[in-house]
């Protein structure tokens, strides 16, 4: 699932990129407990983890209970 920011960012991209990311989420579902690049917590305590990809940084967050990987942000790393 997209967060809205994500999802605008997402559609700025080039088709070619799009699907490369879309690639990506699509492991984060299958896998979301693979080993992020990094791990930090949010003010409320949740775990935001945070996977470089190439040019992109993925910020996401797994909910344990329903089984849902949210992508919070996309970042192009310059």
């Amino acid at each position: 699932m997209l967060d809205q920011d994500a999802y605008v960012h997402l559609c700025t991209l080039s088709g070619r990129d799009q699907r490369k990311l879309e690639q990506t989420f699509n492991l984060l579902r299958d896998h979301p407990f693979a080993e992020p690049s990094f791990v930090e917590h949010d003010s409320e305590g949740e775990a935001v983890c945070h996977l470089f990809l190439e040019r992109y940084s993925i910020a996401y967050h797994v909910d344990h209970a329903v089984r849902l990987v949210l992508i919070l942000q996309i970042h192009q790393n310059s």
